[in-house]
């Protein structure tokens, strides 16, 4: 059976059919499916080989974990947005707390939200659609934001039923996602992210609080902000004409010597010969 791999961390597809041209298959990566418009059929087969059948409308969405058999078959003519990421994106850019969450078992694909969730999903996807269609300067970065916030949202919905599985009360659970939310939204900001400040935000111990984000993300506190820091230069890198001294400015970091060098030590090459070749790769 063919199985389908992604080379790169994310990829957004927006895709119309009569007939789906894919039979059976699975995937080495999640996929989100989101039903822009028409009807039909997604059915999946879970680990004991049980098929299940879901019928799909408008704004129907579902979540394939890796590994997973599936196939769309269309009844009315159907406009799709499938979100892809790897496991390594969710890890590196939200958490492993979350990419855990992913793969609560025995979940059906079919994502079930209350209606605000519903609509904020409905905008949040409509947001990605407008920027792939008409790209800008930062138009990855925001469709990485959008995306990020999806995945959220479906992992909250996930422990909602499934409590007994992560035994930490909601209100510690959310403390926990608060805390990663505020490092991603303020990366930029390294005096907002020093432990004393961290530990007068959250009202946690300077000697608490590393193993505070180690129980709940499973990598260390310094690791993770290592992590996002270099992937918001890597896409500003990428995405932008920027100078290193101004990326450098706007990721946090102290110099462009600095970030220089931490890009060479993540990627194995220079900022300026990754843009290089991300250029090149985009002229093919």
């Amino acid at each position: 059976m063919w199985k389908e791999n992604l080379y790169e961390p994310v990829e957004i597809l927006i895709r119309e059919h009569e007939i789906f041209p894919i039979e059976e298959h699975r995937h080495s990566f999640f996929e989100m499916a989101y039903i822009i418009s028409g009807t039909g059929t997604f059915y999946i087969y879970n680990k004991t080989s049980e098929k299940k059948e879901i019928s799909y409308s408008t704004d129907t969405i579902f979540l394939i974990p890796p590994d997973t058999i599936h196939c769309f078959t269309i009844q009315t003519y159907s406009k799709y947005v499938f979100l892809r990421f790897t496991t390594q994106y969710v890890a590196d850019y939200i958490g492993k707390y979350v990419e855990r969450t992913l793969y609560i078992p025995e979940k059906t694909p079919y994502i079930t939200l209350t209606n605000h969730e519903k609509e904020v999903v409905r905008q949040l996807i409509t947001f990605i659609i407008n920027e792939q269609t008409n790209r800008q300067n930062f138009s990855a970065y925001l469709q990485q934001q959008w995306l990020n916030s999806l995945i959220v949202l479906i992992a909250r919905s996930f422990l909602t039923d499934n409590q007994t599985i992560f035994p930490a009360d909601t209100e510690e659970t959310d403390k926990a996602l608060y805390l990663l939310q505020y490092i991603q939204q303020h990366i930029y900001q390294p005096q907002m992210l020093r432990i004393d400040a961290l530990c007068q935000k959250f009202n946690l111990s300077k000697n608490y609080i590393g193993r505070y984000f180690k129980h709940h993300f499973q990598e260390s506190l310094q690791q993770y902000i290592s992590r996002n820091r270099i992937k918001m230069a890597e896409s500003l890198v990428k995405e932008t004409q920027l100078s290193m001294k101004e990326i450098a400015y706007r990721t946090g970091y102290s110099d462009a010597c600095h970030l220089i060098k931490k890009f060479q030590s993540y990627y194995g090459i220079s900022p300026l010969k990754y843009r290089k070749q991300h250029i090149l790769l985009k002229g093919k």
